[in-house]
């Protein structure tokens, strides 16, 4: 397999994630959110693109009002994990063997803190933990996460719709992005040059989201990372506003995320005041933007877009690395699963 195998089974994976918790008899779901209703409010953890799937989900619960909160593991499992005694933790991990996901688990049990994992390998550490096992039937990609984030942020948005009692118009609203992917990742392959044009020379490239959208951008940004090892800055667009918009002229470069929310306006206003001082735009939504590379995106409820919006970024990742001469999804310094919180893993330990 490959990386680019990996970009080309998103669209089959998302609809297997789907199908698998719509043809299972959903007690799993139902158990842990009525674990997350008797908590009154739920955390949801993970590391790298474990956490960052579930930002859609926690968005979209306290946008309906349930509290809501999405927290990196490596700091939940220390400092942080105090404050998590009265919410039910929700533990996203691909393989269930991340070594902070492991003592999170671990901690959270003797505590008597309600758990939920929610996994690819429901055998693995965190799995057994756990009080609830949800599993994500998604596939394992080569190495960097690809299409497994869209099996991730999927079950994380069906758990969240099962929380606020709107399962079925979840599921529906996911399978019209299913639906929509694979026109959509061929748009964005017929596409790939005109990307690559704009922002081969970012130094660095800056991603920039707001609301469900900062998904994509922070996952996007983990992706052109570890894929092309390009110096890649992620911020919320409002954010970005006060203060980082000083390194805004000719040689700025950045790929923006719309949204679909009160605050798409803004960050439309935004894009057009960076193009007007001379950077150069990756616009990524359904308004049209005079003067950027736009890659349109069909209209979908907010917190549904990362399903689609991953999917630029991961192309931009792996032209990249070929751009710059690295084989795509080679890395140099991590491994398939951190099991191990000490220095880096691809170096032996020193005496």
């Amino acid at each position: 397999m490959s990386m680019w195998t990996d970009i080309l089974a998103n669209p089959a994976n998302l609809q297997t994630v789907l199908h698998s918790h719509l043809a299972s008899d959903r007690s799993v779901l139902t158990k842990a959110a009525r674990l997350i209703h008797q908590a009154g409010r739920v955390a949801f953890t993970g590391v790298g693109s474990g956490m960052n799937a579930t930002i859609p989900a926690s968005y979209y619960l306290m946008s309906v009002g349930f509290p809501s909160q999405y927290l990196d593991t490596t700091e939940a499992a220390y400092q942080l994990f105090p404050g998590l005694k009265d919410s039910a933790i929700v533990l996203n991990t691909r393989s269930g063997e991340t070594a902070e996901l492991v003592r999170l688990a671990g901690l959270a049990r003797q505590q008597r803190i309600p758990t939920i994992a929610v996994t690819n390998e429901p055998k693995s550490q965190v799995g057994q933990i756990a009080d609830l096992c949800l599993p994500t039937y998604s596939r394992w990609d080569e190495l960097v996460v690809v299409s497994a984030f869209l099996g991730m942020a999927a079950t994380e948005l069906l758990l969240a719709g099962m929380v606020a009692g709107e399962f079925e118009r979840m599921a529906e609203d996911i399978q019209k992005a299913a639906h929509l992917l694979p026109g959509f990742l061929e748009q964005v392959i017929s596409q790939r040059q005109e990307l690559l044009d704009t922002l081969y020379n970012a130094l660095p490239l800056y991603l920039l989201g707001r609301g469900p959208s900062l998904a994509s951008a922070v996952s996007g940004a983990l992706v052109i990372q570890e894929t092309s090892r390009r110096d890649v800055i992620a911020l919320p667009t409002g954010l970005f506003r006060q203060g980082p918009i000083e390194v805004v002229g000719p040689r700025f470069r950045a790929m923006m995320f719309e949204g679909n929310s009160e605050t798409a306006h803004l960050n439309f206003r935004l894009a057009q005041e960076l193009l007007q001082q001379g950077g150069k735009i990756v616009w990524i939504g359904s308004t049209h933007l005079p003067g950027a590379t736009n890659i349109p995106l069909p209209n979908l409820p907010e917190h549904i877009l990362p399903l689609l919006e991953i999917i630029p970024t991961q192309v931009l990742a792996y032209d990249l690395a070929l751009f710059d001469g690295i084989e795509p999804g080679q890395v140099q310094h991590i491994q398939r699963v951190i099991t191990s919180e000490h220095g880096i893993m691809s170096q032996p330990p020193k005496d």
